[in-house]
Protein backbone atom coordinates (compact mmCIF):
# COMPACT_ATOMS: atom_id res chain seq x y z
CA UNK A 1 0.00 0.00 0.00
CA UNK A 2 2.68 2.39 0.81
CA UNK A 3 4.15 1.58 -2.51
CA UNK A 4 1.42 2.09 -3.98
CA UNK A 5 1.20 5.67 -2.30
CA UNK A 6 4.24 6.46 -3.49
CA UNK A 7 4.59 6.14 -7.20
CA UNK A 8 1.13 7.61 -7.40
CA UNK A 9 3.19 10.74 -5.35
CA UNK A 10 6.00 10.53 -7.57
CA UNK A 11 3.83 10.96 -11.06
CA UNK A 12 1.69 13.91 -9.54
CA UNK A 13 4.51 15.66 -8.27
CA UNK A 14 5.80 14.83 -12.33
CA UNK A 15 2.57 15.76 -13.24
CA UNK A 16 2.45 18.72 -11.10
CA UNK A 17 5.93 20.51 -12.72
CA UNK A 18 4.76 20.13 -16.36
CA UNK A 19 1.45 21.92 -15.46
CA UNK A 20 3.24 24.75 -13.58
CA UNK A 21 5.66 25.21 -16.73
CA UNK A 22 2.60 25.17 -19.03
CA UNK A 23 1.24 27.53 -16.71
CA UNK A 24 4.06 29.89 -17.06
CA UNK A 25 3.76 30.37 -20.83
CA UNK A 26 7.01 30.71 -21.61
CA UNK A 27 8.56 29.89 -24.78
CA UNK A 28 11.96 28.06 -25.30
CA UNK A 29 13.42 31.14 -26.80
CA UNK A 30 12.31 33.21 -23.49
CA UNK A 31 13.46 30.10 -21.47
CA UNK A 32 16.97 30.03 -23.07
CA UNK A 33 17.38 33.99 -22.61
CA UNK A 34 16.41 33.40 -19.05
CA UNK A 35 18.80 30.68 -18.38
CA UNK A 36 21.71 33.27 -19.96
CA UNK A 37 20.74 35.84 -17.99
CA UNK A 38 21.19 33.89 -14.70
CA UNK A 39 24.22 32.37 -16.32
CA UNK A 40 25.65 36.28 -16.75
CA UNK A 41 24.76 36.88 -13.28
CA UNK A 42 26.87 33.23 -11.66
CA UNK A 43 29.90 34.51 -14.38
CA UNK A 44 29.85 38.08 -12.89
CA UNK A 45 30.01 37.44 -9.71
CA UNK A 46 32.29 34.43 -10.20
CA UNK A 47 34.65 36.85 -11.89
CA UNK A 48 34.54 39.75 -9.27
CA UNK A 49 35.22 37.66 -6.53
CA UNK A 50 37.78 35.87 -8.28
CA UNK A 51 39.96 38.99 -9.13
CA UNK A 52 39.36 39.79 -5.29
CA UNK A 53 40.60 36.25 -4.42
CA UNK A 54 43.79 36.94 -6.56
CA UNK A 55 44.26 40.41 -4.99
CA UNK A 56 44.55 38.72 -1.57
CA UNK A 57 46.53 35.66 -2.86
CA UNK A 58 49.50 35.75 -0.23
CA UNK A 59 46.85 34.89 2.25
CA UNK A 60 45.07 32.33 0.69
CA UNK A 61 47.91 30.47 -0.32
CA UNK A 62 49.14 30.32 3.56
CA UNK A 63 46.05 29.44 4.28
CA UNK A 64 46.19 26.66 1.94
CA UNK A 65 49.21 25.74 2.51
CA UNK A 66 49.02 25.71 6.31
CA UNK A 67 48.26 22.20 6.98
CA UNK A 68 51.70 21.00 5.13
CA UNK A 69 53.53 23.18 7.37
CA UNK A 70 51.78 21.65 10.28
CA UNK A 71 53.74 18.39 9.20
CA UNK A 72 56.59 16.98 11.34
CA UNK A 73 60.04 18.24 9.85
CA UNK A 74 60.40 14.37 8.99
CA UNK A 75 57.95 14.31 6.81
CA UNK A 76 58.28 16.81 4.61
CA UNK A 77 62.27 16.70 2.89
CA UNK A 78 64.49 18.91 2.38
CA UNK A 79 62.31 21.76 1.01
CA UNK A 80 60.15 22.16 4.49
CA UNK A 81 56.63 23.11 3.48
CA UNK A 82 57.95 24.90 0.34
CA UNK A 83 56.45 24.14 -2.77
CA UNK A 84 58.38 23.44 -5.82
CA UNK A 85 58.02 25.13 -9.48
CA UNK A 86 59.17 23.39 -12.18
CA UNK A 87 57.86 25.94 -15.11
CA UNK A 88 58.13 29.59 -15.90
CA UNK A 89 54.21 29.51 -15.80
CA UNK A 90 53.65 27.13 -13.02
CA UNK A 91 53.23 30.07 -10.77
CA UNK A 92 50.91 31.80 -12.55
CA UNK A 93 48.71 28.82 -13.03
CA UNK A 94 48.06 27.57 -9.44
CA UNK A 95 47.51 31.53 -8.83
CA UNK A 96 44.79 31.37 -11.32
CA UNK A 97 43.88 27.74 -9.99
CA UNK A 98 43.57 28.59 -6.61
CA UNK A 99 41.89 32.03 -6.79
CA UNK A 100 38.97 30.07 -9.29
CA UNK A 101 38.50 27.92 -6.46
CA UNK A 102 38.03 30.83 -3.97
CA UNK A 103 35.83 32.87 -6.27
CA UNK A 104 33.56 29.53 -6.88
CA UNK A 105 32.88 29.27 -3.17
CA UNK A 106 32.71 32.75 -2.52
CA UNK A 107 30.12 33.24 -5.24
CA UNK A 108 27.93 29.92 -4.48
CA UNK A 109 25.21 32.26 -2.92
CA UNK A 110 24.70 34.23 -5.66
CA UNK A 111 24.55 31.05 -8.16
CA UNK A 112 22.75 28.79 -5.61
CA UNK A 113 20.22 30.97 -5.75
CA UNK A 114 19.69 31.91 -9.38
CA UNK A 115 19.64 28.12 -9.73
CA UNK A 116 16.75 28.06 -7.63
CA UNK A 117 15.03 30.82 -9.40
CA UNK A 118 15.54 29.20 -12.76
CA UNK A 119 13.61 26.12 -11.42
CA UNK A 120 10.93 28.19 -9.15
CA UNK A 121 8.51 28.36 -11.96
CA UNK A 122 8.26 24.90 -12.42
CA UNK A 123 7.04 24.51 -8.58
CA UNK A 124 4.39 25.17 -6.56
CA UNK A 125 3.48 28.19 -4.23
CA UNK A 126 4.49 26.30 -1.51
CA UNK A 127 7.68 24.88 -2.87
CA UNK A 128 9.06 28.32 -3.84
CA UNK A 129 9.10 29.11 0.07
CA UNK A 130 12.11 26.57 0.20
CA UNK A 131 14.30 29.40 -1.55
CA UNK A 132 16.05 30.65 1.32
CA UNK A 133 16.30 27.63 3.33
CA UNK A 134 17.72 25.93 -0.10
CA UNK A 135 20.31 28.46 -0.40
CA UNK A 136 21.26 29.08 2.99
CA UNK A 137 21.41 25.02 3.81
CA UNK A 138 23.06 24.42 0.54
CA UNK A 139 26.23 27.10 1.34
CA UNK A 140 26.33 25.79 5.05
CA UNK A 141 27.08 21.92 4.03
CA UNK A 142 29.15 22.94 1.28
CA UNK A 143 30.98 24.80 4.09
CA UNK A 144 30.98 22.51 7.01
CA UNK A 145 32.18 19.54 4.39
CA UNK A 146 35.14 22.00 2.74
CA UNK A 147 35.88 22.81 6.99
CA UNK A 148 35.68 19.30 7.71
CA UNK A 149 38.10 18.30 4.83
CA UNK A 150 40.61 21.15 6.04
CA UNK A 151 40.82 19.64 9.19
CA UNK A 152 41.63 16.41 8.26
CA UNK A 153 44.08 16.98 5.81
CA UNK A 154 47.58 16.95 7.87
CA UNK A 155 46.69 13.64 9.35
CA UNK A 156 45.57 12.70 5.38
CA UNK A 157 48.84 14.23 4.43
CA UNK A 158 50.87 12.29 6.99
CA UNK A 159 49.21 9.33 6.38
CA UNK A 160 49.95 9.40 2.44
CA UNK A 161 53.33 10.47 2.90
CA UNK A 162 54.34 7.93 5.06
CA UNK A 163 52.90 5.36 2.64
CA UNK A 164 55.87 5.30 0.76
CA UNK A 165 58.30 4.38 3.25
CA UNK A 166 61.51 6.13 4.29
CA UNK A 167 63.32 5.54 1.05
CA UNK A 168 60.93 8.35 -0.35
CA UNK A 169 62.05 11.39 -0.15
CA UNK A 170 59.15 13.84 -0.63
CA UNK A 171 59.28 16.82 -2.95
CA UNK A 172 55.73 18.24 -3.48
CA UNK A 173 54.90 20.24 -6.77
CA UNK A 174 52.90 23.75 -6.14
CA UNK A 175 50.49 22.98 -8.99
CA UNK A 176 49.82 19.23 -7.94
CA UNK A 177 49.17 20.03 -4.17
CA UNK A 178 46.85 22.71 -5.13
CA UNK A 179 44.77 19.95 -7.04
CA UNK A 180 44.91 17.98 -4.40
CA UNK A 181 43.54 20.87 -1.86
CA UNK A 182 41.07 21.56 -4.15
CA UNK A 183 39.66 18.76 -4.99
CA UNK A 184 39.32 17.52 -1.46
CA UNK A 185 37.36 20.73 -0.23
CA UNK A 186 35.23 20.57 -3.71
CA UNK A 187 34.56 16.38 -3.10
CA UNK A 188 33.89 17.01 1.09
CA UNK A 189 31.69 20.37 0.05
CA UNK A 190 29.80 18.53 -2.85
CA UNK A 191 29.18 15.01 -1.25
CA UNK A 192 27.84 16.97 1.94
CA UNK A 193 25.45 18.87 0.35
CA UNK A 194 23.72 14.84 -0.48
CA UNK A 195 21.63 14.88 2.53
CA UNK A 196 19.95 18.39 1.05
CA UNK A 197 18.68 16.85 -1.68
CA UNK A 198 17.27 14.08 -0.30
CA UNK A 199 15.21 15.94 2.26
CA UNK A 200 14.10 18.29 -0.48
CA UNK A 201 12.58 14.84 -2.52
CA UNK A 202 11.12 13.78 0.20
CA UNK A 203 9.63 17.36 0.88
CA UNK A 204 8.28 17.25 -3.02
CA UNK A 205 7.00 14.04 -1.82
CA UNK A 206 9.12 11.85 -4.48
CA UNK A 207 10.22 10.07 -1.63
CA UNK A 208 9.56 9.43 1.77
CA UNK A 209 11.12 7.77 5.40
CA UNK A 210 10.09 4.86 4.98
CA UNK A 211 11.47 4.00 1.71
CA UNK A 212 14.88 5.39 3.59
CA UNK A 213 14.79 3.00 5.99
CA UNK A 214 13.67 -0.04 4.50
CA UNK A 215 16.92 0.81 2.12
CA UNK A 216 19.46 1.66 5.18
CA UNK A 217 22.03 -1.48 3.79
CA UNK A 218 21.95 -0.39 0.62
CA UNK A 219 22.47 3.12 1.61
CA UNK A 220 25.38 2.49 4.08
CA UNK A 221 27.16 0.41 0.41
CA UNK A 222 26.54 3.18 -1.81
CA UNK A 223 27.70 5.74 0.70
CA UNK A 224 31.31 3.71 1.11
CA UNK A 225 31.46 3.38 -2.78
CA UNK A 226 30.68 7.28 -3.08
CA UNK A 227 33.61 7.88 -0.53
CA UNK A 228 36.10 5.26 -2.34
CA UNK A 229 35.38 7.07 -5.61
CA UNK A 230 35.25 10.76 -4.52
CA UNK A 231 38.00 11.13 -2.40
CA UNK A 232 41.16 12.17 -4.28
CA UNK A 233 43.63 10.77 -1.89
CA UNK A 234 41.53 7.18 -2.10
CA UNK A 235 43.44 6.15 1.51
CA UNK A 236 40.89 4.23 3.81
CA UNK A 237 41.46 6.61 6.61
CA UNK A 238 40.28 9.99 4.24
CA UNK A 239 37.50 7.25 2.98
CA UNK A 240 36.16 6.68 6.33
CA UNK A 241 36.14 10.38 6.98
CA UNK A 242 33.98 11.17 4.72
CA UNK A 243 31.10 7.72 4.59
CA UNK A 244 30.93 8.55 8.87
CA UNK A 245 29.46 11.99 8.18
CA UNK A 246 27.42 11.27 5.71
CA UNK A 247 25.77 7.81 6.96
CA UNK A 248 24.92 10.37 9.99
CA UNK A 249 23.72 12.79 7.29
CA UNK A 250 21.48 10.03 6.33
CA UNK A 251 19.89 9.38 9.64
CA UNK A 252 19.41 12.43 10.64
CA UNK A 253 17.44 13.17 7.19
CA UNK A 254 15.21 10.58 8.06
CA UNK A 255 14.52 12.34 11.45
CA UNK A 256 14.09 15.57 9.99
CA UNK A 257 11.99 14.88 7.50
CA UNK A 258 9.36 12.90 9.29
CA UNK A 259 9.24 15.92 11.55
CA UNK A 260 8.44 17.76 8.77
CA UNK A 261 6.08 15.70 7.36
CA UNK A 262 4.54 13.98 9.99
CA UNK A 263 0.94 15.72 9.64
CA UNK A 264 0.85 14.61 5.83
CA UNK A 265 -1.58 12.27 4.49
CA UNK A 266 -0.11 9.24 3.39
CA UNK A 267 -1.79 9.52 0.21
CA UNK A 268 -1.24 13.14 -0.51
CA UNK A 269 0.61 14.53 -3.47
Amino acid sequence: MEASNLRRRRFAFLRRRQKNRRGGHMTVVEHLDELRTRLLISLGAFLALSIVAFMFYDPIFDFIIDPLCSLPADKLGPQGCKLNQFTPMEGFQVRLKLTAMVGAILSSPVWLYQLWAFIVPGLTRKEKRYAIPFVASSVSLFMAGATFAYLLMPTGLRVLIGLGGENLVPTLRADSYVNFVGLMLIAFGVTFELPLVLLFLGLAGVIDTSLLRKHRKGAIVGIAALAAVVTPSQDPYTMLAMAVPLYLFYELTILLLHFLTRNRPKDSV
